[in-house]
């Protein structure tokens, strides 16, 4: 479901941790329909429990916003669009969605199957390398599950291991559930929701138009899900870095390391379906989720990806891309018929001069002509050299980074209703006439307000935070809780700092409902 305000809804079960004091709606019966039995898990805007259906004796999933975060409307705009996105799809991959309603407090939930399973991102951690037949069957499963999303206008744009389930399902194990669509676009939509200019997803999964604020399209999908498969069948993200900037500049202008360059085992065919799949250019991406499940299916059956013969599939700087007649083994129509004309040009050529050259030989020989005094022509006047105008090239602008940090570390940094990142952090100057209005929050501390613009010339601004106190003297408890999961959660918990070594997680998020 989703990173921001509602977060994930594939929060993991927190097993062996103290609760602390009862939650108030275990025990209790929602509606007089849904019998809430446990807290599956917990983020700062809300909460995952586990259900069942008093009538059906059905396992649910039951979401719930906080009553404080359920007053605010875009949030709330947000969590029914999760449910609306996710039910209207109606595709055996998508989570389904069956219920939508209000507490007697206020708080608003809904109610969705429970999954019984293992994320994805769990599911690369055990296996390190995947093999190819089971990344081909997983990523034929996502291409359906997206296909019908964008049939009907919605793209989903935080595709992520940590949003896709795996549960079992008849005989198949690895049977794919999409979570998370609270940051979906629904086509049509104008909303300030999905409005251009803002950066929504996690960025190792993110394309480069979604790197540069630009608009996007279901083709964004595309590019998230070739990243997922490069993680499967090598480990590793294709990108990563110690700092955001460096991650979004990556995707943006880096070209990936090939994956059979860290998997030797993998085939060809498949390391050009994942190539094509994240190329930095939307025209020259699969451009629809058939083409792209087609070209699975190529795979899976053993025959040439067709992205091997357009060449898309890999990087003319590492490898030549065979043509169509060298992946099929005989020559092009196009080529037969290039032959023969080059053939019949060359024999009319050829007469041509042979006729010439008899013609020449029969003629009779001329009378000699008399001398001609031939008059020597001028020298040339020497045209002086022109200089060659070489170009300056254009002033490199170096981007200037404000470190931001925080006594006690950790603060949120809000700008308006956007979450920007957690203490300490660096955020480059704004330029021109632009400034950003900022303000540090943290539970249990006031929070303080502060803005920074291309006249700040501070290297670093630290401030320090002083305890909130309540009516009674004592500090108010903390909101967030525990950034564990179910098959149908989300961590809202703020992000860690990144570092080169931390695998990427549902935390590393851009946008207002960032972890």
């Amino acid at each position: 479901m989703t990173q921001e305000a509602s977060n994930q809804a594939d929060l993991r079960v927190i097993e062996g941790e103290d609760q602390g004091q009862k939650d108030p709606l275990v025990g209790t019966t929602i509606d007089g329909r849904y019998f809430v039995e446990r807290v599956l898990g917990e983020g700062g805007m809300g909460l995952v429990y586990l259900g069942k259906h008093i009538v059906l004796g059905k396992p649910l999933a039951v979401k719930v916003l906080r009553p404080d975060v359920s007053k605010d409307q875009e949030i709330i705009t947000r969590f029914r669009q999760e449910a609306q996105s996710a039910s209207s799809i109606g595709n055996q991959h998508i989570i389904d969605i069956s219920d939508f309603g209000t507490l007697p407090d206020g708080s608003t939930y809904f109610v969705m199957e429970f999954l019984d399973g293992t994320d994805l991102s769990g599911a690369i951690e055990k296996a390190g390398q995947m093999p190819a037949n089971r990344v081909v069957h997983v990523a034929k499963q996502l291409a359906q599950a997206l296909g019908a999303a964008h049939e009907n206008g919605i793209v989903h744009r935080d595709l992520k291991p940590d949003n896709v389930y795996l549960i079992k399902r008849g005989g198949d194990t690895d049977f794919v559930k999409v979570l998370d669509f609270g940051i979906a676009k629904v086509g049509g939509s104008n909303s300030k929701l999905t409005r251009a200019g803002q950066v929504f997803g996690t960025p190792h999964y993110m394309s480069p138009e979604q790197c540069s604020g630009s608009n996007v399209d279901h083709r964004t999908d595309i590019y998230a899900i070739g990243v997922m498969l490069y993680e499967m069948v090598t480990g590793d993200v294709p990108f990563d870095a110690d700092n955001l900037m460096g991650i979004l500049t990556k995707h943006l202008y880096e070209d990936p390391i090939p994956p059979t360059q860290k998997n030797a085992n993998l085939p060809r065919e498949l390391e050009a379906v994942i190539l094509k799949a994240m190329s930095k250019q939307t025209e020259t991406r699969y451009q629809n989720m058939g083409e792209f499940y087609d070209d699975l299916v190529r795979v899976g059956d053993g025959l040439p990806a067709l992205a091997m013969a357009d060449g898309t599939g890999a990087y003319s700087t590492r490898r030549t891309a065979p043509t169509v007649g060298a992946v099929t083994g005989a020559p092009t129509s196009g080529g037969s018929k290039t032959g023969i004309i080059v053939a019949v040009v060359g024999a009319v050529v050829l007469l041509a001069a042979g006729g010439g050259i008899f013609v020449a030989m029969n003629q009779p020989e001329p009378a000699p002509q008399p001398p001609i005094a031939v008059i020597p022509a001028p020298a040339p006047i020497p045209t002086p050299p022109v200089p060659e105008v070489v170009e300056a090239p254009p002033p490199v602008v170096e981007e200037f980074l404000i470190s931001i940090s925080s006594e006690p570390a950790g603060a949120a940094v809000w700008r308006g209703n956007e979450l920007i990142g957690n203490t300490p952090l660096q955020l480059p100057r704004p330029t021109g006439d632009e400034r950003l209005d900022l303000q540090l929050r943290l539970d249990g501390y006031d929070s303080k307000d502060f803005a920074i613009s291309s006249l700040t010339r501070a290297e670093s601004i630290s401030f320090t935070l002083d305890r909130e106190r309540s009516s009674s003297g004592r500090r108010p408890p903390s909101s967030s809780g525990s950034s564990s999961a179910a098959s149908s959660g989300s961590n809202d918990s703020p992000p860690p700092a990144m570092t080169p070594s931390m695998r990427p997680s549902g935390s590393e998020v851009l946008d207002p409902w960032a972890n």
